[in-house]
């Protein structure tokens, strides 16, 4: 039994050696095979990485302005401030929060609500190319707090809430058909919405637009710079108080400042073009009647120069005729639903003349 034991102890060394010989042989094999489980197993954990965070890294922007994390918590340190409109780089997605890197190379997060995709960077380029050369209409201020929207209309994603006493330029006034119900989006006259889409092929009765409630929008300019909408419920006009009484039984949607009166006492003294409206009534339009508000060096006081009435369309756009300054006019054409009429008008002499006319095609916005 002893004599067993020992062949078989023998047997299994010849058999250890002839392993570890093998093995020494190919070492080179065996490394070669290591390195390629390393990669199978590495790709797994790839894969399944993947599935459970499928991000696609992207570009994005700020919506408004926010604060760059170290980690994805408030609580975390700042890196830094971003203003809104700052162009990042959408790295990964963690929770409620995006990591991101900045232009200047530096990454950290920020909260997902406050970022928009390429959508919002297209729509917000459109916006502030619409109102290039554009002269202000009016001015305003935030009496409540507001809806900032990149579109015109209530089902529209809300980009921030204003506070009160935010101040903002006027561009353009826009009028949309309030819902009945979440579920119906708002009607809108003609080939075209307010937004620049499309519409359907059959577009509703004038009875039914008689008939439905509007929301009022100005397309504004906040301080820092962004372009939007905001709903006119929440917001009032803050025309120089010099002219804000000018016209009592009328309210004041736009003005403009059209040339200047050099009082011998006071300087130089701006005179407006007003645009206004009826209290209490929707005209079909923006404006109704168009008033030159002069200053008398004479009076030292206000006086109405000129008027006009006139269906009226913001925005008022400049123009100038042989160096003499004045202003063109958009109104609705007085038979024709898809066209409006551009009237020129220019201060000659101290009176507004007409220069001429033209009809050009009507966006099709509500009015």
């Amino acid at each position: 039994m002893n004599h067993g034991y020992k062949r078989a102890q023998s047997l299994g060394s010849r058999v250890l050696v002839i392993v570890m010989a093998a093995c020494w042989t190919l070492a080179g094999g065996c490394q070669e095979l290591e390195t390629l489980k390393r990669e199978v197993v590495n790709a797994a954990q790839t894969k399944v990485l993947k599935q459970k965070n499928p991000f696609t890294p992207r570009d994005g922007m700020t919506t408004r302005g926010c604060q760059l994390y170290q980690t994805a918590n408030p609580n975390s340190e700042v890196i830094r401030k971003l203003p809104a409109e700052t162009p990042v780089h959408l790295i990964d997605k963690v929770g409620e929060y995006y990591r991101v890197r900045t232009r200047d190379g530096r990454e950290g997060y920020v909260e997902q609500k406050v970022v928009g995709g390429q959508e919002v960077i297209v729509r917000t380029q459109e916006l502030r190319k619409s109102i290039e050369g554009m002269p202000v209409q009016a001015e305003g201020i935030t009496k409540t707090k507001a809806n900032f929207r990149l579109y015109a209309g209530r089902e529209h994603e809300v980009i921030e809430v204003l506070p009160p006493g935010k101040r903002f330029e006027v561009f353009e006034r826009i009028v949309t058909i309030r819902p009945t119900s979440a579920a119906e989006k708002p009607i809108t006259r003609g080939r075209r919405t307010a937004e620049g889409g499309s519409v359907g092929e059959s577009p509703p009765s004038d009875e039914a637009l008689e008939d439905a409630k509007k929301d009022v929008w100005y397309k504004v300019k906040i301080e820092d710079g962004r372009v939007g909408y905001l709903y006119t419920h929440n917001m009032t006009l803050t025309p120089p108080e010099d002219i804000a009484r000018a016209v009592p039984f009328m309210r004041m949607v736009a003005w403009r400042g059209i040339n200047v009166t050099d009082d011998p006492d006071l300087g130089a003294k701006s005179n407006y073009l007003a645009a206004y409206a009826p209290i209490g009534r929707d005209p079909g339009c923006d404006f109704t009647r168009l008033y030159m508000i002069s200053w008398s060096s004479k009076l030292k006081a206000r006086t109405i120069s000129w008027q006009q009435r006139v269906d009226g369309v913001l925005p008022i756009s400049n123009y100038h005729s042989e160096g003499r300054p004045g202003f063109s006019v958009r109104n609705l054409h007085p038979s024709k639903k898809d066209k409006l009429v551009l009237a020129n008008f220019v201060l000659f002499k101290g009176q507004v003349k007409r220069v001429g006319e033209e009809e050009i095609p009507n966006p099709g916005e509500i009015h």
